[in-house]
């Protein structure tokens, strides 16, 4: 009973997640309207890419503070570096530092480009520390941004 949930589920994430290409390569005329904007490939980059979005810029060596970087900090460092340029930019190579390590990668941020700010510092010694942590207290101080202009 838990596979065919498990099944069912994951068939049901592709399933949305391929939507956008097959009704942008056919005319639908439920969809024609543009009532409803459908995600595709082309403006997302895949479905890892998309998990990998973060709502706060982060630092060159740390996992993105997203919901990838909170399940899989090497995966999410692996997206990164096709995001970021691939590995001829400095925040490419780093990512893929931390795809071998990500408690490395920002001991070798640090040497090669040192924060300015004590927050910063923090936030690599956090990573040193727990990627995972890092990439909540992340999560959480982006969240606390976005609601800053409600009050």
């Amino acid at each position: 009973m838990y596979r065919t949930l498990v099944l069912v589920g994951l068939l049901a994430v592709m399933g949305v997640a391929f939507a956008g290409d097959c009704l942008a390569r056919g005319s639908s005329p439920r969809f024609a309207v543009g009532s409803m904007k459908m995600p595709t490939r082309s403006s997302g980059g895949g479905l890892l890419a998309r998990l990998n979005k973060s709502p706060v810029p982060t630092m060159p060596g740390l996992p993105t503070a997203s919901p990838l970087g909170l399940i899989a900090p090497r995966m999410s460092n692996a997206v990164t570096i096709f995001q970021k340029g691939g590995l001829s930019s400095q925040t490419g190579r780093l990512a893929a530092i931390g795809v071998l390590s990500p408690r490395i990668s920002p001991v070798v941020a640090l040497f090669s480009t040192p924060p300015k700010t004590p927050k910063a510092m923090w936030t690599y010694g956090l990573t040193i520390l727990s990627p995972r942590a890092a990439v909540a207290v992340g999560m959480i101080r982006g969240a606390m941004g976005m609601t800053a202009g409600l009050r």
